[in-house]
């Protein structure tokens, strides 16, 4: 009998411990961005990964693909909405389509600074966007990481004022707001696949474009643009996304633990951008490209300039409150964070760069 009683403990143990090995849980994260160790999404991706890693004893693993390896951004978010892809750290572009009110994120020079941005992120607005896009979606953000802020460059114009834009050929995404934005600059608003963009530029198709910084320097538009002023007429976020079925599946705590790791997620990201940004942009001036950082007032001639065709555009789509509570909160984070800008910015850098070197081990 105590013979069979131990045999029985021998197999219930070892049943336990199937279980538990069964109980790990591997998530896909579709990314669009490049894979190398320096990217900022692969920095950051490195510190959530150790940070639920470790928070979950080794239950809840994240694997990123990197590079589109899930395909695009479009086929992402879908993907994650239908649950083939369980999560995607992906910019909202293709978010409009599942849910036109995330429109609210092209209102023109909407961010006053970085700091600015990080709170607008965390504001009750967006919380609220968030919950609404779940209840249309079935998908859950988890966080809004800082993408960048997008400016305009030219070949044969320095760039300083709307002026210096009148009767330029920009490239912009096929976005009407963007659209209307670029022609309230007095530019001629030119969509061309970002495949094409380079040689489009080198050929003298268009005189200029907008992206961020990180995209003008790694893709080396600095070759076939000689200028560029900082208008940061886009504050563009990038998304973390889980669909919901998955995440109801997980233990409360695992739950938490992805939250929190997106917090990290989001600093990491946000500090690993600014001090790429500083370099790329001393990079591409040491390089020859003249590089203009807005004033006040001209960068309300920028924002009195292209805000209200872009805002009568998005107000159409979304509705006039969505696009008056994204001003607001806006707003109340610029005020939240006035006279503290570089200093968080430092700070958030600093931060940024120690979480990177633990998650790596260095």
């Amino acid at each position: 009998m105590k013979k069979q009683f131990a045999t029985l403990v021998t197999v219930a143990m070892l049943l336990a411990g199937a279980v538990s090995a069964d109980a790990k849980v591997t998530l896909k994260v579709a990314n669009s961005g490049p894979d190398t160790p320096e990217n900022r999404t692969v920095c950051a991706a490195d510190v959530y990964t150790d940070y639920v890693k470790k928070a979950t004893n080794g239950e809840v693993e994240l694997v990123f693909y990197h590079a589109s390896k899930l395909g695009g951004e479009a086929e992402a978010l879908e993907g994650i909405q239908m649950g083939t892809i369980d999560m995607g750290t992906l910019t909202s572009g293709p978010a409009a389509n599942f849910f036109p009110q995330t429109m609210v994120f092209d209102i023109p020079y909407l961010i006053s600074s970085n700091a600015a941005g990080w709170e607008f992120y965390k504001s009750d607005f967006v919380k609220h966007l968030c919950d609404e896009f779940l209840k249309k979606t079935g998908v859950r953000i988890l966080g809004i990481a800082e993408h960048g802020y997008r400016h305009f460059t030219a070949k044969g114009a320095e760039l300083r004022t709307p002026a210096d834009m009148k009767g330029l050929k920009i490239r912009v995404m096929e976005n009407p707001a963007h659209m209307a934005m670029t022609r309230g600059l007095g530019a001629s608003p030119t969509p061309i696949s970002y495949s094409e963009l380079y040689m489009a530029l080198q050929q003298g198709v268009v005189d200029g474009m907008e992206c961020p910084i990180a995209n003008i320097h790694d893709h080396k538009f600095f070759e076939v643009q000689d200028s560029m002023v900082l208008d940061g007429h886009l504050y563009g976020p990038l998304v973390i996304f889980i669909n919901e079925d998955k995440f109801q599946s997980l233990s409360k705590e695992q739950q938490a633990a992805l939250y929190k790791g997106a917090e990290a997620f989001c600093t990491v990201h946000a500090g690993i951008t600014a001090a790429s940004d500083a370099a790329s942009l001393k990079e591409m001036a040491d390089k020859g490209m003249k590089i203009h950082a807005v004033t006040p007032d001209e960068q309300k001639m920028f924002r009195d300039a292209a805000q209200p065709a872009a805002m009568e555009i998005i107000s159409k789509k979304i509705g006039k409150d969505w696009v008056d509570g994204a001003i607001k909160a806006a707003d109340d984070a610029a005020k939240k964070v006035a006279g503290k800008e570089q200093q968080m910015l430092d700070e958030c850098i600093k931060q940024a760069q120690e979480m990177v070197k633990v998650a790596r081990g260095k």
